[in-house]
């Protein structure tokens, strides 16, 4: 078990790094075109998909460690933490448009170039790798 939590620690870094690698180029290409202003709504954005990632990652290393659990114990905490992810992901876009007052399509952009990290990340889990 202890190959297989590292061997998951490493998948979900990877991911937040290349989560944070294509925000940074886009929020750096904004940044120039368009201002402070879009790049800020961008960003946070992308903090929102990276913010989750991370927190998903953690559920799911909370759930996992424990052994006594029965499988059907263990699917309905990983269903919740599933929904406790969107819910937080809800949360933090609503914060973002009604609080912080930020541009709505680009922080969506942002959140949906991050998002696309999430889905590479198990791809790029061989890379480097023979």
């Amino acid at each position: 078990m202890r190959f297989a939590a590292k061997a998951y620690r490493r998948m979900l870094y990877k991911m937040a790094g290349i989560q944070g690698i294509l925000i940074s180029i886009l929020v750096s290409w904004s940044y120039l075109i368009w201002g402070m202003e879009h790049s800020a709504a961008l960003l946070y954005g992308g903090f929102t998909t990276i913010f989750t990632t991370l927190y998903s990652g953690w559920r799911f290393k909370c759930d996992t460690d424990r052994v006594d659990n029965p499988p059907s114990v263990m699917m309905a905490s990983l269903y919740k933490g599933t929904v406790l992810r969107f819910l937080l992901v809800m949360a933090l876009l609503a914060l973002g448009f009604k609080f912080f007052r930020l541009e709505p399509a680009a922080v969506i952009v942002g959140f949906v170039v991050t998002q696309a990290g999430y889905f590479l990340g198990p791809l790029t889990a061989r890379w480097g790798q023979q």
